[in-house]
């Protein structure tokens, strides 16, 4: 793991003390958090677990009926996505290599 991935987790996993309800929101981050690129959309100023939470919760009220809501896992981890701006299908950038590094 290099150390952006490690941030990114280290802050996520920080967010939730005492804080149980978002271990799920940290839990799927860090299932998907396996690049540079990824660690940087949850590193950025301004977002945290409570804001994506608080995103979700806005779904879950404009739906509710009766005082309850349901929200699919799948549309839930696309919630948590879109508030990060994390896009899984886009492809990461192929390195660059330097063939002077190999004489």
């Amino acid at each position: 793991m290099s150390n952006r991935i490690d941030e990114a987790i280290a802050k996520i996993t920080k967010e939730c003390k005492d804080k149980d309800y978002l271990i799920p929101f940290e839990e799927y981050l860090t299932s998907i958090c396996t690049a540079d690129k990824i660690a940087e959309k949850i590193l950025q100023e301004g977002k945290t677990l409570q804001g994506c939470f608080d995103a979700m919760k806005a779904v879950a009220r404009k739906r509710a009926v009766g005082g309850a809501a349901y929200i699919p896992p799948e549309e839930g981890f696309g919630i948590i996505r879109d508030y990060y701006g994390i896009d899984l299908t886009e492809k990461p950038q192929a390195g660059i290599i330097d063939i002077t590094d190999f004489l």
